[in-house]
């Protein structure tokens, strides 16, 4: 069986007087417009010029009618180089291969020919008969799709309720804290370490420090967010105190709108303050 790039013939008999050349597609194209004139062909031991031909498909259709100009005996492949160039025939008569060598590799391989064989000259005598089927195009690969994004992760609640009010803050999302937010009694040690890391970093002066440990201290004994929610003595003991210590502590945001940081609060516990009325108490 041969293959739409085969440019050699294979026999086969259409009946008893006239002989049949099979091509593959390619091939029988290239015949019909006239790209193709020669063929290698093996078994016609009467292949002689003026021979009638039919050259076609495997599956007989369409037919070409062709005759044999020239025919002249091939005892070896390895001699059809020097053989054509003699009869003055070129590659591209033959096959669209770009060296000889290929053309014999593929014959070679395909077994279309043994030999002895001939190589003939061909020329169309007429229309080809039938219609050629459509030309086989190779399955397109397959493009690699790209991987589906990554779900989104459900952001975190700013706030993770605890027991008894208490709600633990997240380490995203906007918290809302006034300064009489409470903090959780057992969390003012870890909120003490934080503050002194940070004090420790950017080195108040003296006075700055004599301003600072009298406010963050009382803030953390009464567990208050802010100064603003140190009770009516407190702040008055502090008075001398406040101006400075909030002042540096705003400029180093460790306060923000007069109660800590939310994100120096992070993981800690915290309880709004509420009213007489029980509702929390807005910032």
């Amino acid at each position: 069986m041969t293959t739409d790039t085969t440019d050699t013939a294979a026999d086969g008999a259409a009946d008893d007087s006239q002989p049949v050349l099979i091509f593959g597609r390619g091939a029988l194209t290239r015949l019909a417009d006239g790209r193709k004139t020669a063929t290698i062909s093996s078994e016609i031991p009467d292949a002689a010029p003026g021979v009638t031909v039919t050259a076609t498909l495997p599956d007989g259709t369409p037919r070409l009618p062709m005759q044999i100009v020239h025919s002249l005996p091939l005892e070896e492949l390895a001699a059809l180089p020097q053989l054509a160039t003699q009869a003055g025939l070129e590659l591209s008569a033959f096959t669209k291969c770009r060296s000889w060598s290929a053309y014999l590799d593929n014959v070679t391989t395909t077994g279309t020919v043994t030999t002895p064989a001939h190589i003939l000259v061909l020329t169309t005598t007429g229309e080809l008969e039938g219609t050629l089927p459509p030309k086989k195009h190779p399955t397109p690969k397959r493009k690699r799709q790209p991987p589906p994004p990554p779900k989104p992760k459900p952001a975190p609640e700013p706030l993770k309720p605890v027991k008894n009010g208490w709600m633990q803050i997240q380490t995203t999302g906007p918290v809302k804290l006034t300064p009489l937010t409470m903090i959780h009694p057992q969390d003012t040690p870890e909120l003490q370490q934080r503050i002194t890391a940070v004090l420790a970093r950017r080195s108040p002066t003296l006075q700055e420090r004599r301003a600072l440990a009298p406010v963050i201290g009382a803030l953390l004994e009464k567990g208050k967010a802010g100064p603003a929610g140190l009770g009516k003595a407190d702040r008055e003991r502090l008075r001398k105190q406040l101006h400075t210590a909030v002042a540096w502590l705003t400029k180093h945001q460790l306060l923000t709108h007069g109660h800590w940081n939310p994100k120096l609060l992070a993981g800690l516990r915290i309880k709004h303050a509420t009213t007489r009325g029980g509702a929390p108490t807005k910032q």
